[in-house]
């Protein structure tokens, strides 16, 4: 992916306005804890273009839940049978890294609709701001950098992932979990969910293609992230079953 021009984005060390955040995401912006950083990419007029909390380690208090991605082989010489078998396994692997959490961008400005560059654009400075913040203080951070990105839903928002595994193990509804408890309700129903290995076909077909595939309005988040070096690692988040992305640091 070739990289745009940049956008202008908030100095080191200005103000973040949290309430001004909060009205263009929509919901309450969490105030940074510590170990957190709010990072902010504004248009020339300080609208915000792009927003994320840059997280020095997750998982300390309520260990970070995600399905791992592996695989299992049937095979029998004798019957000429090989058969490879997709699974996920419940795990806390990313317990202790760094992450870019909440990230936001905008996809139109004051009316106008903007353009795949354009949000683009936003998110690259979003992102080298986040780099540079970590590079200007590289003690703060773990060796492995994550981000978590959304996966496929329809027209009404459902996850197929969701309806159908993790819906048989909790009946609530994942959006006023989200609301009640924030981003650690996944925490929260991890121990709800299997924690034997779970093979994708037994899962229904909607569900199982959605594994590691990505919401079609967040491919240029994706893109942006793997231009600055960030990978698949085979590990997809419990909620709708899209790929969280890694990045070495050290």
């Amino acid at each position: 992916m070739n990289r745009p021009a940049t956008t202008p984005r908030l100095r080191e060390g200005e103000l973040i306005d949290l309430e001004l955040i909060g009205r263009w995401l929509g919901r309450p912006a969490p105030a940074a804890a510590p170990g957190e950083r709010w990072r902010v990419a504004t248009a020339s007029d300080g609208t915000p273009r792009a927003a994320l909390r840059l997280v020095s380690a997750i998982g300390l208090e309520l260990p970070r839940v995600s399905f791992h991605v592996g695989c299992v082989v049937h095979a029998a010489r004798e019957l000429e049978l090989f058969h490879r078998q997709r699974t996920l396994q419940l795990g806390h692997d990313h317990t202790g890294a760094s992450e870019l959490a909440d990230i936001a961008w905008a996809r139109d400005h004051q009316g106008t609709p903007l353009g795949l560059a354009e949000q683009a654009a936003a998110l690259h400075t979003l992102l080298a701001d986040a780099l540079a913040c970590i590079q200007a203080d590289p003690a703060r951070y773990a060796p492995v950098l994550v981000a978590e990105l959304p996966g496929p839903r329809d027209a009404a928002g459902h996850s197929p992932f969701w309806q159908g595994l993790g819906r048989h193990f909790y009946r609530g509804d994942p959006a006023a979990a989200l609301a009640t408890h924030g981003p650690a309700w996944r925490s929260h129903l991890a121990p709800l969910l299997p924690q034997q290995m779970v093979y994708t076909s037994f899962l229904p077909a909607e569900a199982e293609v959605a594994i590691g595939q990505v919401d079609e309005r967040a491919r240029v988040l994706r893109e942006v992230l793997e231009d600055a070096g960030f990978r698949y690692g085979h590990h997809v988040n419990v909620e709708d079953g899209g790929p969280v992305l890694e990045r070495t640091l050290a």
